[in-house]
C-alpha cells in the first residue's frame, strides 16, 4: 500500500483504468435502463449486473490500495464480491445470445449446467482463501497458494468466456449458411459475405478474446496492482461490445425470420431476448435500432 502511494506511475495508470471503466459502466447503465424498451431475460439482468461490477470493483481496489478504507477484512471481501459480480455476468451474457443461433437444447443445457458450476462452486474457495491471505494473520503461509489459486480461477472464466465466443462464431456461420448471408461457393470466400456481416461480428468475438489473452499474460507477468486497474477496464469494454454483436445478431435473425429460415417464436421462447422491440412491417425496412 504504501509503495503504490509513491509509485506515481502506477496510481496514474491505476486512475485511467478507472476512469475509463466507470465512464463505460456508467454509459452501459443508461442505455439499458434509459433506452431499452423492456427490462427483463437473462440478457438484459447479465448485463446490468456485469456493469454494476465494472463501476464498483475500481472503486473498492482504490479505497483499498490507498487506504482510504482501513478494514482490511471489509475492503477485501468488497474487491472480491465486485469482481465477481464483474466477471461471472459476462459468461452469462454470451449463453443468452446463443439461444437466437440454435436449437441444439443439449448443448444448451450442457453449457448451462458448466456456467451454474463455475458460478457457484469457483467463488467460495476464491473469497475464503483471498480474504485469509489477504487479511488476516494467515497471509504469511497463505501467500503463494492465493496466488496460484487467483491465476487459476482467472484461466478457468478466461477460457470459459473464449470458448464460448469461438462457439459463437461457429453458431453465427451456421446461421448465416442457413438464411443466405454467406457465400461459400468456390472462389469466393469469407470476404463475399453480405454486408461484411459474419466479418463485423468475428472481429468483435476476436477482440474479446484477444482482451482476455492480455489480461491473462498480466496476471501470469504477476502485475498485481496492474491487473486490478486493468481488468474492470477489459470487462466494461466486453460489455460495449456485446451490445454491438447483439445489434447487428438481431437484424440477421429478423432477416431470416423474414425469409422463413429460422422459427418466429424462437428467441421469445428462450426468454433471453425479451429486450428486444421487434418492428412493425411498415418498420422493417428501416435502419434497425435494438434500443427504443
Amino acid at each position: 500500500m504504501d509503495a503504490l502511494k509513491h509509485d506515481l506511475p502506477m496510481a496514474m495508470t491505476i486512475a485511467a483504468f478507472s476512469g475509463i471503466a466507470w465512464y463505460i459502466g456508467i454509459e452501459l447503465n443508461f442505455t439499458l435502463f434509459v433506452l431499452f424498451k423492456r427490462r427483463r431475460g437473462l440478457y438484459f439482468w447479465s448485463c446490468a449486473l456485469g456493469s454494476w461490477g465494472v463501476i464498483l470493483q475500481p472503486l473498492f481496489i482504490i479505497l483499498a490500495d490507498f487506504g482510504v478504507w482501513t478494514d482490511r477484512v471489509g475492503s477485501i471481501v468488497m474487491i472480491y464480491l465486485t469482481a465477481l459480480l464483474m466477471v461471472m455476468p459476462q459468461s452469462w451474457t454470451l449463453f443468452s445470445r446463443l439461444h437466437l443461433l440454435t436449437r441444439d437444447t443439449s448443448l444448451l443445457r450442457y453449457i448451462r449446467w458448466v456456467l451454474l458450476f463455475t458460478s457457484l462452486v469457483l467463488p467460495v474457495p476464491t473469497i475464503v482463501i483471498g480474504v485469509l491471505a489477504q487479511a488476516t494473520d494467515m497471509g504469511a503461509s497463505l501467500a503463494e497458494t492465493n496466488m496460484k489459486w487467483d491465476r487459476v480461477q482467472v484461466t478457468i472464466f478466461l477460457a470459459q468466456e473464449s470458448l464460448l465466443s469461438l462457439l459463437y462464431i461457429f453458431e453465427t456461420w451456421k446461421h448465416l449458411k442457413t438464411v443466405g448471408f454467406v457465400d461459400d461457393s468456390p472462389g469466393r470466400g469469407l470476404w463475399s459475405q453480405r454486408d461484411g456481416l459474419f466479418v463485423h461480428l468475428v472481429c468483435m468475438n476476436l477482440l474479446i478474446i484477444a482482451l482476455d489473452g492480455t489480461l491473462l499474460g498480466i496476471e501470469y507477468a504477476g502485475l498485481f496492482y496492474l491487473q486490478g486497474a486493468f481488468k474492470p477496464c477489459v470487462y466494461g469494454i466486453k460489455l460495449k461490445v456485446e451490445f454491438l454483436v447483439l445489434n447487428r445478431l438481431v437484424r440477421s435473425v429478423q432477416h431470416s425470420r423474414s425469409t422463413g429460415a429460422l422459427a418466429g417464436d424462437q428467441a421469445d421462447a428462450s426468454g433471453s431476448f425479451p429486450l428486444v422491440s421487434h418492428p412493425s412491417r411498415g418498420e422493417q425496412n428501416r435502419p434497425y435500432q435494438y434500443f427504443h
